[in-house]
């Protein structure tokens, strides 16, 4: 009877501990997804009054490994005391056809948040999407270039919490990233 006993017990344990396995990587449920495979972030920047949008991007072909990221491809330049709505995407182009992994950023918002930080000439960015809780996300925002002329230095870094909570307020990443890549920018006359 007790070795009946220990063989249920062994079989139980093994089945929660897979249970428990398989759910690691469901953020629907707790947090402490999967970090995402990023190979490419784009920049969408469109002026507030109209015009031509503002495409660059940078490819990282690893990931996160040891391969440094590419150049930037396209130019980020803009108009001084000029505001704009921007965007940015995320892609795994290992994939075929590309994962738009900004879609799983998105519907697991509560674990991540972009982070924008300039260097340089002035320019402001402002994170305007919020996660499922109230807490910036930061795949949609605002922008305004300054009142003087020079280049710098936009910074964008995908933060995962992943088992730490998010907090409502921070200025910075603290935890793991997911992909950080700088692009260079030019505030013309």
């Amino acid at each position: 009877m007790q070795q009946t006993s220990r063989k249920l017990f062994s079989g139980l344990s093994a089945i929660v501990l897979l249970t428990a396995a398989s759910a690691c990587g469901d953020s629907s449920t707790a947090p402490g997804g999967d970090q995402e495979l990023i190979t490419r972030v784009t920049l969408t920047l469109t002026p507030t009054t109209g015009g031509t949008p503002i495409v660059v991007f940078i490819d990282d072909p690893d990931g996160k490994g040891p391969q440094a990221p590419s150049a930037q491809a396209g130019v980020l330049t803009f108009a001084r005391s000029t505001a704009y709505t921007g965007s940015v995407k995320f892609e795994n182009r290992l994939e075929n056809p590309p994962e738009n992994i900004t879609e799983e950023v998105e519907a697991e918002s509560n674990e991540h948040r972009v982070f924008y930080s300039t260097t340089g000439a002035g320019f402001v960015v402002t994170t305007t999407d919020r996660d499922l809780q109230g807490r910036p996300l930061g795949v949609r925002f605002s922008a305004a270039a300054g009142t003087t002329p020079g280049t710098g230095a936009l910074r964008v870094v995908l933060c995962h919490y992943g088992e730490s909570p998010k907090p409502a307020v921070a200025t910075s990443c603290t935890v793991s990233t997911d992909i950080d890549v700088a692009f260079n920018y030019t505030v013309t006359n």
